[in-house]
């Protein structure tokens, strides 16, 4: 008999690295670039997560400026913002564990491929990872998109065995993204998003910490323990 991958799909920003303040400068830049002020420190911190195109029209840049925003944003946090970041305490005992029970561990991130592998390597997090999938460079694909291109790569991996699969993020994005596949969102209370608006999304479970990540992801993808998938 065969046994299905356990899989996880993880978030990148806001969920195994805190990379609000590099986001924010980049955030404050573009505004400036197409000469709008910046929101509140609370909303610009908001924008870690989501795809960048609906974070600037979600917050006053008109339609017709919203290239020029992306392409400030982009060489502000090419630049600077990319590297001004830093892994949670915590995750990469969690990334450790779950390897070490056999999890295939796959970055599903909305941040663009060329700044996710970078900055996955700069920190340390690459060797922990089996695989890494971003958004294109136009930054143009919504979450449940990118998740999909990331369970094409997993399909490609595991072959005829097949997986059972789980993702962990911090933001609505996350879960409805996840959803879009038929897989169950582990919130990540660490990050920017709550559990308010991770539960309101659908989340089958919010986590306090990362300490608290390994159970449960093995939980969701081995049907092992109380909990069962959502």
């Amino acid at each position: 008999m065969t046994t299905a991958r356990p899989v996880a799909l993880l978030d990148l920003d806001g969920t195994l690295m805190d990379s609000a303040s590099g986001i924010v400068a980049s955030v404050r830049a573009a505004y400036a670039a197409v000469g709008l002020p910046a929101p509140d420190e609370a909303t610009m911190r908001s924008f870690a997560g989501p795809p960048i195109a609906w974070s600037f029209t979600t917050h006053g840049v008109p339609v017709d400026l919203v290239d020029a925003a992306i392409t400030g944003y982009g060489e502000h946090f090419g630049r600077e913002g990319v590297w001004d970041t830093r892994v949670f305490d915590g995750i990469p005992e969690a990334l450790v564990t779950l390897r070490e029970a056999g999890v295939l561990l796959v970055v599903a991130t909305a941040k663009p491929l060329r700044w996710a592998e970078p900055i996955c390597a700069e920190t340390g997090l690459t060797p922990l990872l089996d695989h890494v999938v971003g958004a294109p460079d136009d930054e143009s694909e919504t979450k449940g998109e990118i998740i999909g291109r990331a369970l094409t790569w997993v399909r490609g991996t595991v072959g005829d065995t097949g997986y059972r699969a789980v993702m962990l993020g911090d933001r609505e994005h996350d879960v409805h993204g996840a959803a879009e596949h038929g897989l169950p969102c582990l919130g990540a209370l660490w990050g920017y998003g709550g559990a308010e608006e991770l539960l309101a999304a659908g989340a089958v479970e919010v986590l306090a910490s990362p300490a608290d990540v390994p159970a449960a992801v093995l939980a969701r993808v081995t049907g092992r323990g109380p909990r069962t998938l959502g």
